[in-house]
């Protein structure tokens, strides 16, 4: 019921974005009144690179929501969660949560973790299995780190010609903290 709940809330994330203005038009505009904010990171900067199924996968920029990391609270105090997208293509995202400390953290397909890395391809979604993100940096303004792994095809979506399993190898990213109030209400972050 757990993961239910949850791959509902990521799936209804993934819907708003395009409501509350991700398109690479909006987030110039919400980049450019960010860089007003007293942020040492620059938004600009912001982004990751990695090879997923052996291809190249990046995105640059953030719009406050993608490419950009959040403080969690309530249930989720003491972690963050943020989606890597391309901006320019937000229809494949890796979406990760974790805790908000330097380190490894591991995650496999279970009830708690299933959810915290997945990447919607063809509008498929794979669940990390096993996963591993190493957070390097993590600093009031920004988090960066690496990540590689493997990821299963969900069960129940597909069809027999879909890949069960891809690889992405070689990730690399470093985001700022969102500094949107809307988008933190909405995951309920500080």
């Amino acid at each position: 019921m757990q993961q239910l709940k949850t791959i509902t809330f990521f799936l209804s994330i993934l819907l708003l974005t395009g409501c509350f203005g991700s398109s690479p038009k909006n987030a110039n505009k919400e980049n450019n009144s960010s860089a007003n904010d007293a942020q040492t990171t620059s938004t600009s900067n912001a982004g990751f690179s990695c090879m997923l199924d052996g291809k190249e996968f990046s995105g640059t920029g953030t719009d406050q929501n993608i490419n950009a990391a959040f403080h969690l609270t309530g249930d989720n105090k003491g972690q963050i969660f943020f989606r890597l997208s391309d901006m320019n293509n937000i229809g494949d995202a890796l979406m990760f949560q974790l805790p908000a400390k330097v380190g490894p953290t591991t995650f496999t397909v279970s009830p708690t973790y299933s959810y915290g890395g997945y990447v919607t391809k063809g509008f498929l979604t794979y669940l990390d299995n096993p996963l591993t993100v190493t957070v390097s940096s993590i600093t009031s303004t920004s988090v960066s780190g690496t990540f590689s792994g493997t990821y299963t095809l969900q069960k129940g979506t597909g069809n027999s010609n879909s890949k069960q399993t891809i690889e992405v190898t070689d990730g690399k990213f470093n985001i700022p903290f969102s500094t949107s109030a809307q988008w933190k209400k909405l995951y309920n972050a500080e």
